[in-house]
């Protein structure tokens, strides 16, 4: 039997290279659709003008801002809010704040459409919703050209989407 399927392996392997020698690939021809049921967060603003994912944001020292966002529907779901720096990945070190939200949660952001203000102050960037202390990070002044906002939000199925902004801090 070994010596079967192993002759018979190499040979659907072989027939599934060939091809074309277009410098395209399969992907790049014929891309996969966007999966409709994955979570995404949209229209992520700060002080309502809307940022992509990796974009530069500035930020007055002293002075509050607000960051929104949009999930894809009002069902449960969670966002985390962080603080890196140096390039670190979100994580429980340099976590902010974890909200639950949408319709069927009692938290402070019931619905798709969620919002915090928070304001950057002596190395350390604080944030509420409604006046209500979420949470806070703090910072060393050699970080402070390094900083980056992260999101990260969750569906019940753990499916998750998470956005990154570079701070730019502009002095008092």
């Amino acid at each position: 039997m070994k010596r079967i399927l192993i002759p018979l392996s190499f040979l659907l392997l072989s027939a599934c290279g060939g091809g074309s020698s277009s410098s395209k690939t399969e992907a790049e021809t014929n891309p996969l659709p966007v999966d409709p049921e994955k979570f995404v967060l949209h229209n992520v603003r700060f002080d309502a003008k809307d940022y992509y994912d990796q974009e530069q944001v500035s930020i007055k020292e002293g002075t509050s801002f607000e960051v929104q966002w949009v999930s894809p529907s009002s069902a449960t779901y969670k966002i985390d809010l962080y603080l890196s720096t140096n390039g670190e990945e979100h994580s429980d070190d340099n976590k902010i704040v974890e909200l639950r939200c949408g319709s069927d949660s009692f938290s402070l952001c019931p619905n798709a459409t969620g919002e915090v203000q928070c304001i950057i102050d002596d190395n350390t960037l604080s944030c509420s919703i409604d006046h209500n202390f979420v949470g806070s990070a703090v910072f060393l002044d050699e970080h402070r050209s390094s900083l980056k906002f992260i999101i990260k939000g969750c569906d019940a199925l753990n499916s998750c989407d998470v956005k990154t902004f570079n701070l730019l801090l502009e002095s008092k």
